[in-house]
């Protein structure tokens, strides 16, 4: 089965290059109608042709109807670029990002801490529970998912979740610094009342698009 991360990647160095081939042949204008109008036109084309793997079939439909119904508005510019930035910065050997480690998530937990967030990670999240805060934002990880999900190099081998009370944008922004992507189950309703869930995969590699950080 192919990777999502692998390619969506390709997907959108494809879409932004051939993009810029158009323009620089002087065919597609530089301005943001044009521009929405060309990579409109090549989501559909991509979906008609079949042209990336099925993996890919939701994200592609997903793109071409915002493009319908939304217009210039739909952005999709913005948004390839956006996706494109986010993966360049994932460490990677290649196409294929590297290892996800325990490490990375001890630095997350880190940088969260110093932020004033409140990382609970000692207990185990079988069963609906409830994490008092008193309004201070909220990480929760399961003991036991994290230590079948770490291979004895240290390695995630597995998925993990991370439930989260606070700032969304923050915390995939801060994950973000710690290499990790995170991939979003839900925003409030979880396991942990209150919190929303997300998750961590081997190598970053989720099934479908991650939240991402905010663009620099």
């Amino acid at each position: 089965m192919a990777n999502f991360y692998q390619e969506i990647y390709k997907l959108v160095s494809d879409g932004l290059q051939e993009l810029a081939d158009s323009q620089q042949a002087g065919k597609t204008p530089h301005n943001p109608v044009s521009e929405t109008h060309f990579l409109s036109a090549w989501v559909t084309k991509a979906i008609k042709q079949q042209r990336y793997d099925h993996c890919l079939a939701k994200t592609l439909l997903a793109w071409q109807q915002q493009a319908r119904s939304m217009g210039k508005n739909a952005q999709l510019k913005q948004q390839f670029e956006h996706i494109y930035q986010t993966f360049s910065g994932i460490p990677r050997d290649e196409d294929v990002a590297r290892a996800t480690t325990s490490e990375q998530l001890e630095s997350l937990y880190d940088l969260l801490e110093e932020a004033d967030w409140l990382v609970t990670t000692e207990y185990e999240v079988n069963r609906k529970v409830t994490h008092h805060t008193d309004g201070q934002a909220s990480l929760v990880v399961c003991s036991k998912q994290f230590k079948e999900g770490i291979s004895e190099q240290g390695e995630v081998i597995k998925p993990i979740s991370l439930y989260v009370r606070g700032d969304a944008q923050f915390f995939v922004d801060t994950a973000y610094k710690a290499g990790l992507l995170m991939y979003k189950v839900t925003d409030y309703k979880s396991k942990v009342k209150y919190h929303g869930e997300y998750i961590i995969y081997p190598h970053n590699g989720g099934t479908h698009l991650p939240e991402l950080p905010t663009a620099s």
